[in-house]
């Protein structure tokens, strides 16, 4: 088995360069022919995703956190193969996607596991927006498009120049926390499937093929990556101490049940601010887009071993 591993050198700092190093000896083990490809810039993960589907590979391994793995999803689902099996490795700050799968925490272990495990198909998330200039944009998705203060709280976990003190999900947890006592809510509407439901303010909304993000929020306990359907969760909440008080429950999923808090479920979502300057958008806990999108699911598209 020929296997390629798309690596971001970057992803969880100090913390994701010591949980590569034993993984790459484990895989190095168990695959002698292991080649390792690098991402050196933004973007360079989907190009090298494109180029490596079309060559002589049996696997893609993917090296990196959320953002690296919507990288490479979007570069193999754009490739003359999509259908080029993907395995995760998770070395990230936040690691949500993986979380999907139980895979093992032991990097012999973890090897082991990818050699043996079957192939099977699971959904992808479509994002249709427009440019500046009204043209058509598109981009796939692994796990969560979320909308209002999700979007802020990946700016800041991401925000260039800041010194990375913390780490994985506690990075997330603290960004979260200081991003809700500045809160304000947001203005957008929620189609599903061509039927509104819900136009105004707005705390976030979370389009979900995978049921954790921000560091591990199990914010939609339900969604399965193979069902064919989103999970949207809509959260309502307008008060900081409200969000203060579901923050402390997501990570539970104690947050289920809540009176300001609905799901929903469908195979197309359409998100359109109502206040335009108030919009943040996070795309697998990356700032991808902006402005109104349409997200769709695709049934089946990403074939994975896991």
């Amino acid at each position: 088995m020929r296997i390629a591993v798309v690596r971001n050198p970057v992803a969880g700092g100090r913390v994701g360069q010591k949980q590569w190093a034993p993984l790459h000896r484990a895989l190095g083990q168990r695959f002698p022919d292991l080649e390792i490809h690098e991402s050196r810039s933004s973007g360079d993960a989907k190009r090298l995703a494109q180029e490596l589907a079309a060559g002589p590979y049996d696997l893609l391994l993917v090296a990196g956190g959320d953002g690296t793995i919507s990288d490479v999803v979007d570069g193999v689902l754009t490739s003359t193969r999509p259908e080029m099996p993907l395995a995760f490795l998770p070395v990230g700050t936040g690691c949500d996607f993986v979380r999907n799968f139980n895979l093992p925490a032991d990097p012999a272990e973890l090897a082991e596991h990818i050699a043996n495990a079957p192939l099977r198909r699971i959904d992808a998330g479509l994002l249709i927006s427009r440019d500046h200039a009204g043209r058509e944009i598109s981009r796939h998705f692994a796990n969560i498009t979320s909308v209002g203060i999700s979007g802020e709280i990946v700016y800041a976990v991401n925000a260039p120049g800041r010194r990375r003190i913390l780490n994985g999900p506690l990075r997330f947890l603290v960004h979260s926390a200081l991003a809700i006592l500045r809160y304000h809510p947001y203005e957008f509407e929620i189609l599903i499937d061509g039927m509104k439901v819900h136009a105004g303010r707005l705390a976030v909304v979370a389009i979900a093929n995978g049921a954790w993000f921000g560091g591990g929020m199990h914010i939609t306990p339900q969604a399965d990556v193979a069902d064919a359907r989103f999970d949207i969760a809509v959260m309502r909440e307008e008060k900081v101490l409200g969000l203060l008080n579901l923050l402390g429950r997501l990570h539970s999923a104690g947050h289920v049940g809540h009176p300001l808090l609905s799901f929903h479920r469908g195979r197309r979502v359409e998100v359109r601010p109502l206040d335009a300057t108030r919009f943040p958008i996070e795309v697998d806990g990356e700032g991808a887009i902006r402005g109104a999108f349409t997200a769709e699911i695709l049934p089946g598209a990403l074939t994975v071993k896991t």
